[in-house]
């Protein structure tokens, strides 16, 4: 890959500046783009004192605005069911969300549509382990290429390992967790000799936005 230079602003940004910020690159314009999007502390914890990552962006204006940007972006969200659990997801406004489920079962929150929501499709069943790369070709099956991966991090990290991300967009936020809140990438994930190139720094609010490209 090319040496890229990042680009750097200080937010706020404009919703058509933040379509600008996270366009996909160009060589890629006309492909599958599959974006890792998180919050996390300076230590790499990506849940608040409460478990959730909720209790982590509360306050973090830049956080809303990029959060609520790159879903609309996506032709469809990627979610564990364990997250829809947690988070107490329900269908999003607009956006298609695929939940990840060895069991075979949706979280009931995932079956709270609201007039707008998109759709719920699950993919999983039968008690065994859903690859990320069955989860990719069911995805893509429906014509679906911005693909947003938001975890939870047992799940985010077999796309890692599979080499599947081709983009991390994470917010961090200026504060130290310590303890044994979750990881963003959980000990013992193989990442091989994946490395990241970081291609846009955006801060805003005190807060730091990184897009980094895996691959």
């Amino acid at each position: 890959m090319p040496t890229l230079t990042a680009r750097t602003a200080t937010g706020p940004l404009s919703p058509d500046e933040l379509s600008d910020w996270y366009a996909v690159p160009s060589d890629r314009a006309d492909g599958t783009w599959v974006r890792g999007s998180f919050i996390t502390t300076l230590d790499g914890r990506a849940t608040g004192p409460d478990g959730v990552s909720g209790s982590l962006n509360e306050g973090s204006e830049g956080d809303h605005a990029v959060f609520d940007h790159v879903r609309a972006w996506a032709d469809v969200v990627v979610v564990g069911a364990g997250t829809v659990r947690e988070e107490g997801y329900g269908p999003l406004p607009g956006t298609p969300m695929v939940v990840v489920t060895s069991s075979g079962e949706l979280p009931h929150t995932a079956l709270e549509a609201e007039p707008g929501s998109g759709e719920v499709l699950m993919v999983g069943g039968h008690g065994h382990e859903v690859s990320p790369e069955q989860v990719l070709a069911a995805v893509r099956q429906r014509g679906w290429r911005r693909i947003v991966v938001e975890g939870g991090p047992h799940l985010f990290a077999g796309w890692l390992e599979a080499g599947l991300v081709d983009e991390l967009c994470v917010t961090v936020r200026p504060v130290l967790a310590g303890g044994d809140r979750t990881l963003l990438v959980p000990r013992g994930t193989r990442l091989g000799d994946l490395t990241g190139t970081p291609t846009h720094l955006l801060t805003w609010g005190g807060d730091i936005l990184v897009r980094t490209r895996l691959r």
